[in-house]
């Protein structure tokens, strides 16, 4: 018998936000831009997040929806940021299947939100270098994997530099409050189309990003022939589940089942990506779920 303390709120309660998809023909570019304030007072929400740490935590999940927009069919896309020995934060991972997306920090040992309030740059919270690490999983074969370092603030410039040293395509990223724009080099691309590109990008005002709708802000590429090519809706979701709990615990031994087994013979197990618990029953005669 399984079941489940604490639900969120259900997902026809949760409102999403929405992602634009957008061509640049003149610069024969393309990219995508989101809005993500649902999202973020779900993530924070849900996490007690707030502050720089929660800054730090939401421009991660918009990370990992932008590498999933460029991965052609791909079904899963995890970002995981990895701090040094010495830092307040160990990891933050977030993961985006299309339409949610989820993720967890992963605090040093004795460290929490509590502990830490200062500073917005990635080194006051991960120190420096941060490492990214990518996994796009295209839903057959291996998953593709990938880290690499950068010394660098902030962190569009490391989804910059993953761009393009591992994935090796043009790209440039701004990540301005709940905003998130991107926009990639297409086939046929030059030095002078990329120009214009990223010159147009360059010349949206702070003002703008801060307080816009995304279709007044995509205005700012006119003089590139936009056109809107598609929409994807985004939720901070989790598909845990007793069931899934259960699936995981499969490797663990007797004993340590035994271990973690309450005066009742249940097994409590919380989930790091939505903070909910889950009520496992133990079979007495074999001590596996």
């Amino acid at each position: 018998m399984v079941t489940k303390t604490d639900p969120l709120i259900s997902n026809d309660q949760k409102e999403s936000d929405q992602l634009l998809r957008f061509l640049l023909p003149d610069a024969r570019a393309r990219g995508v831009i989101i809005r993500a304030t649902h999202l973020f007072a779900e993530a924070n929400r849900i996490h007690g997040l707030n502050g720089n740490i929660a800054h730090l935590f939401d421009q991660s999940l918009l990370a990992s929806i932008l590498l999933l927009s460029i991965s052609k069919g791909g079904t899963r896309q995890v970002v995981q940021l990895n701090g040094t020995a010495t830092a307040p934060v160990h990891k933050i991972l977030t993961e985006a299947r299309q339409g949610n997306v989820r993720g967890f920090i992963d605090w040093s040992d004795g460290q929490s939100v509590l502990h830490h309030e200062t500073g917005h740059n990635l080194s006051s919270w991960l120190g420096c270098p941060v490492q990214l690490s990518s996994v796009r999983d295209l839903g057959f074969g291996h998953p593709y994997i990938s880290s690499i370092e950068h010394e660098s603030e902030f962190l569009a410039d490391h989804l910059i530099h993953y761009l393009h040293q591992s994935v090796q395509i043009k790209a440039d990223v701004i990540l301005h409050g709940d905003l998130a724009i991107m926009i990639e080099a297409m086939p046929g691309c030059d030095d002078d189309h990329w120009f214009k590109a990223i010159e147009a990008m360059a010349r949206i005002p702070n003002t703008t990003l801060e307080n816009d709708s995304t279709e007044s802000i995509l205005s700012h590429f006119k003089t590139l022939n936009i056109k809107i090519a598609g929409t994807d809706n985004y939720r901070y979701h989790c598909d845990c589940s007793p069931e899934k709990m259960i699936q995981a615990m499969q490797n663990f031994s007797a004993e340590q089942l035994a271990s973690l087994v309450d005066e009742t013979g249940n097994i409590t197990a919380s989930c790091q990506y939505c903070c909910s618990h889950h009520l496992i029953k133990i079979t007495p005669d074999n001590q596996q779920p």
